[in-house]
C-alpha cells in the first residue's frame, strides 16, 4: 500500500516541559502537510491549554498519565484505531527540519512491505568516531546502526545515506502500527528507562527490516543521563547514580538477548572504567571518577547474576525495578 502523511499518528510523551512541547507542535505545523492524529500524553503539570491551542490547525489530542515514558507511550498506543497506519514515537524535545515528515513518508513508500520501523536522522548529535583500536577492542564498528556482541550499539544519527540498521531510537522513529500494537513495551517502574529503545527495537530488527532515512532530518535538545530528582544537583551522587544505572541497564539488555555475550560486556565495562580513570587523571575531571565508581558499583551489585546465582528475572526485580 501507499502511505500519505494523513496515515501518520504522532505520539509524544512529555513531563513538565511546556516550552519544548510548544516548539514541537509548532514544528509539526510548519511541515506544511496534513497529518493524522497527534497524541500528547502528559504527566506533571497540566499543559492542556498549550496543546489544544493548536487544535484549529492540527488534529491534537491531550491525555494525562502517571509519570513514566513507557507508560505514557503505551497509553498513546492504546488510543490508536484503524485510521492510523504509521505511528511516530517522538520525544518532546524534537524539532523537524523542513519537509522531514514528507521525506519519511516517501521513504516508507520505497521500502519492503514488511519493514517495521524507519528512524529520522538526528543531525545535531555528535558521535564517537570509529578507529581500528576501538574496533579491535569491540568498542565500535565502521558500520552504523549495529549491536555488537558486548551490547554496545553503534550510532545511527547523522547517517550520510539511507541505511538498514539493527536498532532504532526510541524517541525519533516511525513504526508500522500493527507491529507497534503487537509489541508494546513492558512497563518498568523506574523514572527513566535507559536502553528502552534497544530493548524494544533490537529483537524486532531480527525479524523485520529497520532503516534510518537520511533525508528526514530532526534536531533534539541535549540528552542527559541523569535521574530527574538529581537534575539540579551537580554532586558526586548524581554521577555515581548515572554510572550505576547505565551499567545495570546495559547488563540487563545483554542478558535478555542470547546472541549477545555477558563476558564481552564485562570486558568492555572494565576497559571503559580504566580508560575513564586515565582520562580523569589527565584532565583533572572528578566527574569521570564518580561515574566510573558508579559503573564499578553496578558490576559488584550484579555479581550474583554474573556468577549464575541469580536469574535474569530475579535481577530485574532486585535492581532494574528498584531504580528510583
Amino acid at each position: 500500500m501507499k502511505y500519505t502523511s494523513k496515515d501518520l499518528a504522532v505520539i509524544i510523551p512529555t513531563k513538565d516541559r511546556p516550552k519544548q512541547m510548544r516548539k514541537h507542535l509548532q514544528s509539526l505545523l510548519d511541515q506544511q502537510c496534513e497529518l493524522g492524529r497527534i497524541i500528547v500524553v502528559a504527566s506533571g503539570k497540566n499543559i492542556e491549554d498549550i496543546v489544544l491551542g493548536f487544535n484549529d490547525q492540527l488534529h491534537v489530542e491531550y491525555y494525562s498519565s502517571e509519570p513514566g515514558q513507557i507508560r505514557q507511550r503505551n497509553m498513546g498506543i492504546s488510543k490508536l484505531d484503524e485510521r492510523t497506519k504509521l505511528v511516530a514515537c517522538m520525544d518532546d524535545d524534537v524539532t523537524y527540519n523542513e519537509d522531514a515528515v514528507n521525506e519519511i513518508i516517501r521513504f516508507w513508500n520505497s521500502v519492503e512491505p514488511d519493514t517495521a520501523g524507519v528512524g529520522f536522522k538526528i543531525i545535531n548529535m555528535s558521535a564517537i568516531k570509529h578507529n581500528w583500536f576501538r574496533g579491535f577492542l569491540g568498542f565500535s564498528s565502521a558500520k552504523p546502526g549495529q549491536v555488537l556482541k558486548s551490547g554496545l550499539c553503534t550510532p545511527i544519527h547523522n547517517a550520510e545515506k539511507n541505511i538498514r540498521v539493527q536498532w532504532l531510537n526510541g524517541g525519533s522513529t516511525v513504526w508500522r502500527q500493527d507491529i507497534l500494537m503487537a509489541n508494546s513495551l513492558q512497563e518498568i517502574n523506574t523514572s527513566r528507562a535507559c536502553n528502552e529503545d534497544l530493548i524494544f527495537s533490537y529483537p524486532l530488527g531480527k525479524k523485520y527490516p529497520l532503516y534510518v532515512c537520511s533525508d528526514a532530518k530532526v534536531e533534539i535538545e541535549e540528552m542527559l543521563y541523569i535521574n530527574e530528582q538529581l537534575i539540579n544537583k551537580n554532586t558526586k551522587e548524581l554521577y555515581i547514580y548515572s554510572g550505576r544505572e547505565r551499567c545495570l541497564w546495559n547488563l540487563y539488555f545483554v542478558m535478555i538477548n542470547e546472541d549477545l555475550s555477558v563476558n564481552k560486556f564485562i570486558l568492555r565495562q572494565l576497559i571503559y572504567c580504566m580508560a575513564q580513570m586515565f582520562k580523569g587523571a589527565i584532565y583533572f575531571d572528578k566527574k569521570r571518577y564518580f561515574t566510573t565508581f558508579g559503573f564499578i558499583k553496578g558490576l559488584f551489585m550484579s555479581s550474583r547474576t554474573l556468577l549464575g546465582l541469580q536469574t535474569v528475572d530475579e535481577f530485574k526485580i532486585e535492581f532494574i525495578d528498584s531504580l528510583e
